[in-house]
């Protein structure tokens, strides 16, 4: 089996920060929805303020350290090689969505 080598120099701070903030959304919120029925089980209210707030705030925190990481990867990938990934061609009958 043949390997093509390949290696990461550059991420797209913006984009990669995007994605990465949307999918980590997609598994908070549905634990978020869980501390919500916790908390109206035990208080027999939803505090929906401060979870909405503090989803937001999640994903702006989370989005600008995310963003600083890229910049952090692509300097230090710049000074001393990125992440190197082994690649293999797919054979034509897989079919990928």
């Amino acid at each position: 089996m043949k390997f093509t080598k390949k290696e990461i120099v550059y991420l797209d701070p913006l984009h990669t920060a995007k994605t990465l903030v949307l999918v980590y959304l997609c598994f908070s919120v549905p634990i978020v929805l869980l501390a919500l029925f916790v908390a109206f089980v035990r208080d027999g209210s939803i505090p929906g303020f401060t979870v909405v707030s503090a989803l937001i705030l999640n994903a702006l925190l989370g989005f600008g350290l995310l963003w600083i990481a890229c910049k952090v990867y692509n300097w230090v990938a710049d000074k001393f090689g990125g992440i190197e990934l082994a690649l293999r061609d797919l054979p034509d009958e897989i079919e990928t969505e």
